[in-house]
């Protein structure tokens, strides 16, 4: 069984004005003399298709938050040979966020903000993966069980001295093109957010260059360290029993637009109980990762610009997930690759934003081996509406149902829970052109189209433990690597001005996909596709 892990990173940035909370902008306003045009009628400068950020209600105060509702028609598709179906043709999704920030004084802020009625709302239920673990996938599709859940997103106190900055609370936080952390406030080109990390955190930062440097982008320069408890992320949920601690230090420099970070962390977690295991002890996770990212504006004319971006993450340690013949003693070691790389095109007077991103997440063909070399990124970076959300993560549980079969092995393996996909890139590479156009304020249209490619061969445990533990792709086709698909996407919404600051967003976004080589063992599987119906409040 081959081990998947996605890192839990930590970080403070440093915003171009003031110390901020990493994925946010603190900016330093003046009292308007009229009132600030209507958000979803501006048009911000040099951000082509994107709108003006709303302004903060108060110099010193702010309430935020979003209610998201999502109605969704997943196509039938045969998920083994036998063609069982997935089950999940209709249901609705709905998220809640609310959160408010004070500046106590000059030096003194306080943050906070809540996660509620956020998962499956209602609708058909899947009962995959369901035959192995209670809980096969961290955001659920089996029932409305994750409504009642609360997290604590944000409970902070930052207080910013002379010498820099200390803060303690729950916080979340991105990190990058958000491959590896990600907050889950992003506007995803399709999809969208579930599982943003949330830790309780100690960090402290410094801006070792702010009075000693000419050049903006070295004042600005921060340094870093923290560490935190996860409370929840792609990879451990302190809810259902799992405890990670990170540790971390690095260092981050942005200035119009202009960004360079390194990150060094150490991450020991402890899984929940899994009463399959042989021993009493938990399976555990030790692991050093290294993130470099950097990105690059480059203003063509006053009206278009170009932005270069590209991350690269490599994680190394020791895990005892994986249980076979080579690592029931000793655990296995873990190597693996991620990378993501990104040209950005806007153009502000037609309000139109061009985008390619390429990516790569290491694959692991041998899981039989003492090394774990898959590489996962965060769910919440989304590439596509349908293959990596739906498709894989549906697959991977049904396999995992047909190991947990007592005519395959008297015990089931330990572990099978990590070979169920969430929803993140895996075993991939990927090209992913994205165009979002505005040719009205209001109304916005996107269209996307993904590739999708094996990096190794592709695994299914079922198929691959009834060969010999040979990797054999779904319906037993042997050495199943090249194209997953062409998968096609659309979205288009409508944003209406509402009292308060209060904008509504409805829409609807489809997207279907063309199963390539790796999945044509399914005949069964056919075309699948995805259509839903969006419609958000956001204030």
């Amino acid at each position: 069984m081959r081990c998947v892990f996605s890192l839990s990173l930590l970080v403070t940035a440093l915003p171009s004005v003031a110390w901020a909370q990493a994925g946010e902008t603190v900016v330093v306003v003046q009292a308007p003399e009229k009132t600030p045009p209507p958000p979803a009628l501006v048009s911000a400068a040099s951000h082509g298709a994107d709108l003006t950020p709303r302004p903060a209600r108060g110099l010193d105060w702010d309430l935020t938050g979003s209610l998201r509702v999502a109605g969704n028609r997943l196509a039938h598709f045969a998920t083994d040979r036998l063609n069982t179906a997935h089950g999940q043709r209709y249901f609705w999704q709905s998220r809640l966020l609310l959160g408010g920030r004070m500046q106590m004084s000059t030096a003194v802020r306080v943050e906070v903000e809540v996660e509620a009625l956020s998962g499956m709302a209602g609708g058909d239920p899947t009962t995959l993966g369901l035959a192995y673990t209670e809980r096969p996938f961290s955001v659920a599709r089996d029932g409305t069980a994750d409504l009642a859940r609360v997290v604590p997103r944000k409970a902070v106190v930052a207080y910013t001295g002379s010498l820099g900055q200390i803060t303690l609370g729950a916080q979340t936080f991105s990190w990058g093109t958000g491959m590896l952390a990600n907050d889950g406030a992003g506007d995803n080109p399709f999809g969208d957010s579930w599982l943003g990390n949330a830790v309780a955190r100690l960090s402290v930062a410094t801006k070792p260059l702010a009075k000693a440097a000419v050049s903006p982008f070295w004042q600005q320069l921060a340094v870093f360290g923290a560490v935190d408890a996860a409370i929840r992320d792609d990879n451990a949920t302190l809810f259902d029993g799992d405890t990670a601690l990170t540790s971390l230090i690095g260092v981050r420099g942005e200035h119009q637009g202009n960004a360079l970070g390194l990150l060094a962390f150490y991450r020991d977690q402890t899984d929940r109980d899994d009463p399959r295991r042989p021993t009493l002890a938990a399976s555990t996770a030790k692991i050093v990762g290294i993130d470099l990212w950097g990105k690059l504006r480059l203003p063509l004319d006053g009206s278009l610009a170009v932005t270069l971006e590209g991350e690269l993450a490599h994680l190394r340690g020791a895990t005892t997930r994986p249980w076979n013949d080579s690592t029931w003693q000793a655990g296995a070691d873990v190597a693996s690759w991620g990378a993501v790389g990104r040209v950005r095109l806007d153009c502000d007077n037609c309000r139109l934003t061009a985008q390619l991103d390429t990516g790569y997440a290491s694959g692991d063909a041998d899981p039989r081996d003492a090394t774990a070399r898959s590489f996962s990124m965060h769910t919440d970076h989304n590439v596509g509406l349908v293959l990596f959300d739906h498709v894989l993560p549906l697959l991977s549980a049904r396999s995992v149902d047909q190991i947990a079969d007592p005519l395959l092995s008297a015990v089931p393996p330990p572990s099978a829970r990590f070979a169920v996909q969430q929803g993140g890139v895996q075993n991939a590479v990927y090209v992913f052109p994205t165009f979002r156009w505005r040719p009205l304020l209001p109304l916005q249209l996107r269209l996307g189209y993904l590739l999708a490619l094996t990096a190794a061969d592709y695994f299914d445990p079922y198929q691959s433990a009834l060969h010999g533990g040979y990797p054999t792709g779904v319906g037993g086709k042997a050495q199943a690597s090249g194209a997953y698909g062409h998968e096609f996407d659309a979205k288009i919404t409508w944003d209406l001005d509402l009292a308060g600051q209060v904008v509504a967003r409805l829409g609807a976004e489809a997207g279907l996909l063309l199963p390539g080589a790796v999945l044509d063992g399914l005949p069964g599987l056919g075309t699948p596709w995805l259509a839903r119906g969006l419609a958000t409040l956001r204030w």
